[in-house]
């Protein structure tokens, strides 16, 4: 890393953009870790977690560089403060990599998690000529990993949920680019505007990142598949159209079931004056509905997430798209047969 051992403007922009980098990423670890803790579920694979050790990864790899560049910038004190930021950001990454292969469901077999192993352990016992090319290296294995988890989230959500993951995308690269502006190489290439640049994009892009996750309702919504019981498509006159389970219930009549449906749905919109009910929960169990011109489609499920009301909006438009015609005046409903096809494009995550 560049060393800024005399005073200068250069010096004090990046020592600020530094602090900032510490500052937002502690107070988003204490944010993250306080939702994690007040959880009624507390897991180990919680996204939370997840996110609040990559956040104090990065206020800890920050804080070590600050003492190397500005304090400490003697050759044997420098390289263990070097190697110090490195190390705990390697391991706060190995982590991260552990709860997101496990919430993935990649078969990656923690590869990710080995490789940081890998990464660390050479970190420790190699020359400072080294550390620029192991950063990069490190970098690289993040954006892989990262790269993972926002092409499945993105690829199987949707709504307002899928444009936060788009919001975390966007502050995630606009900081990756920032961490690598801050490298030796960029300072020594392209002189101290462009590595003032690259702490600026950090500190913005970690600020944007936090400022998303947090108010992401993506967080509490990552385990939709696990929540989704039955789908019903019914025909306006209480007609069953399709019927499909996602998880093996208790034997019932599915055409007095989505009979019994449409009569409440009917009933409760005529009480309360409203048209278009989109959620009715009962006990422990939630009912979405969405509309299509002359059906509705119903997803029974455990709990009301605005990701499972959106995908079930979504099947609606894809299902009026493909039998706008033979909905009108269902006559034989076996000429929906191909409405599974679309339950897999919308609801399932195998492909992923």
């Amino acid at each position: 890393m560049p060393v800024f051992d005399t005073p200068s403007i250069i010096r004090d922009i990046v020592l600020v953009l530094d602090g900032g980098v510490i500052f937002y990423t502690l107070l988003f670890v204490a944010i993250f870790l306080g939702q994690w803790l007040r959880s009624s579920l507390r897991k180990f694979t919680d996204v939370r977690l997840a996110w609040a050790i990559f956040m104090l990864g990065m206020s800890l790899n920050t804080f070590s560089f600050i003492m190397s560049d500005f304090y400490f910038t003697e050759a044997i004190e420098s390289l263990i403060w070097v190697k110090t930021g490195y190390t705990s950001m390697m391991i706060a990454l190995i982590g991260f990599f552990i709860a997101l292969e496990r919430i993935l469901p990649f078969q990656t077999r923690n590869i990710f998690a080995f490789l940081g192993l890998v990464i660390t352990s050479i970190t420790v016992l190699s020359p400072r000529e080294w550390m620029t090319a192991l950063a990069l290296a490190a970098c690289l294995l993040a954006f892989a990993v990262l790269s993972l988890f926002f092409i499945f989230y993105i690829r199987t959500t949707a709504g307002e949920v899928r444009s936060s993951i788009r919001l975390i995308l966007i502050g995630f690269l606009i900081g990756f680019v920032g961490y690598l502006g801050r490298s030796d190489f960029i300072y020594y290439s392209l002189g101290e505007i462009a590595y003032v640049f690259g702490a600026l994009f950090l500190v913005t892009g970690l600020l944007m990142l936090g400022v998303a996750v947090f108010v992401s309702p993506a967080l509490d919504e990552l385990d939709w598949p696990e929540q989704m019981l039955e789908l019903y498509v019914i025909h306006k006159g209480g007609v069953l159209i399709h019927h499909h389970e996602f998880v093996r219930t208790v034997d019932m009549d599915r055409h007095l079931t989505a009979a019994g449906i449409a009569g409440i749905q009917s009933l409760l919109e005529e009480i309360t004056q409203s048209i278009g009910l989109n959620n009715l929960s009962i006990g422990d169990v939630n009912i979405l509905f969405a509309h299509g011109s002359h059906f509705t489609t119903v997803l029974i499920s455990k709990r009301a997430y605005r990701v499972l009301l959106a995908k079930v909006e979504d099947f609606v438009e894809k299902f009026q798209m493909v039998f706008g015609r033979e909905i009108e005046n269902p006559a034989n409903v076996s000429i929906f047969g191909e409405t599974d096809l679309i339950v897999e494009s919308i609801f399932s995550t195998e492909q992923f």
